[in-house]
């Protein structure tokens, strides 16, 4: 699997779209201006949902549950393990405009543990300025989430989710987290061009 995401890394400000596997999942990161496609290695059942564990070509790893960032490994700075106290389920139409939860992380490098974040999530309307690529952020529903961290200066900024009801069950399509004040990172689902398409784009038809 990492030699598959090796030939997938991109480092430039805009990535050109390498030869996708169709039978692989990816997902479009964008991290500090350098975007990288992620390939899905494989998804690890847990008690509170599965979790799905995204590799990049040289070695950095991320851990989404439903959308929402509880690990990763090989980043400047590294969320080791994220603990979510009921975290409110993707809702259409919220009955509370607010909803509440506290998020427990393990912050490395400095071996800081059970850092507490209370958070709010509410719904905003669709942002102007996201990096979302594959959608109109019009097609989506949109969430904030600010959060009071302990310690406070382990606090971060805002996180955003563009969340899909097409299908009846709550997708996350995009999302904008952030490890720390500095290190903040985008994630879209990507779905590749069908190679007939993308060979007719090039063809200007």
């Amino acid at each position: 699997m990492l030699d598959s995401a090796r030939l997938l890394y991109r480092g430039e400000s805009e990535a050109a779209e390498p030869n996708f596997n169709p039978s692989y999942r990816y997902l479009r990161t964008s991290v500090n201006g350098r975007v990288v496609f992620m390939v899905l290695g494989y998804i690890d059942q847990r008690a509170e949902g599965p979790v799905e564990v995204w590799y990049s070509g040289s070695g950095e790893v991320v851990r989404l549950l439903n959308g929402q960032l509880v690990g990763t490994t090989g980043l400047s700075i590294d969320w080791r393990d994220v603990r979510l106290s009921n975290p409110p389920a993707w809702q259409a139409h919220a009955v509370n405009p607010t909803q509440t939860y506290v998020r427990e992380r393990d912050l490395m490098p400095g071996y800081r543990f059970s850092i507490r974040d209370d958070i709010a999530r509410t719904s905003i309307a669709p942002p102007t300025d996201s990096a979302l690529a594959s959608a109109s952020a019009n097609s989506l529903r949109w969430y904030e989430e600010r959060s009071v961290s302990r310690p406070a200066a382990a606090s971060v900024p805002p996180a955003r989710f563009g969340v899909s009801f097409a299908s009846g069950a709550p997708q996350v399509v995009y999302s904008e987290q952030c490890l720390s004040r500095d290190l903040c990172m985008s994630f879209e689902q990507w779905t590749p061009p069908a190679p007939a398409a993308a060979t007719a784009a090039r063809a200007g038809t």
